[in-house]
């Protein structure tokens, strides 16, 4: 962590890492989603769609 990192981004990047383990996010989108959820521009549609397609990824052969 960076002394200019918000409580926000910390939190964010905690939250987006362990679900991302859970396979909940797609580790591709990390960054984008970081930035997102620190920003409070994170709707209940884009948490519904990266969710749904991350499922659909990690159930692909």
């Amino acid at each position: 962590m960076t002394e200019l990192e918000t409580p926000s981004s910390q939190l964010a990047k905690i939250l987006v890492d362990r679900l991302i383990e859970k396979k909940l996010l797609r580790a591709d989108k990390r960054e984008q989603l970081v930035t997102k959820i620190a920003a409070g521009t994170m709707k209940g549609e884009d948490w519904k769609l990266d969710i749904e397609l991350a499922i659909a990824k990690s159930e692909q052969p």
